[in-house]
């Protein structure tokens, strides 16, 4: 369940990752306020931007803790016993 959970978390942080390439390549905030590029679309973009990439940078860390924590097993957790 850690492990569909961790992947479901990489798939998310893909996700934000392509949107934010996207809203880089079209210009990051110069749609909102014109075409020129002045002191308020700069920081529209670079705050946009920086959400962006704390949510990459976050999903990708829950991503990788629940998948560490689904593939180790923990240290009191013992082997199931087979014999018969």
């Amino acid at each position: 369940m850690f492990l569909i959970g961790g992947v479901c978390w990489f798939l998310f942080a893909l996700g934000f990752a392509v949107f934010l390439f996207l809203y880089l390549a079209q210009g990051a905030g110069l749609q909102f306020l014109g075409p020129t590029v002045s002191s308020g679309s700069v920081a529209l973009g670079l705050i946009h931007v920086v959400g962006l990439a704390v949510a990459v940078i976050l999903c990708f860390s829950i991503g990788a803790a629940l998948c560490a924590h689904g593939i180790v097993r923990e240290e009191n957790e013992t082997e199931p016993d087979h014999r018969a």
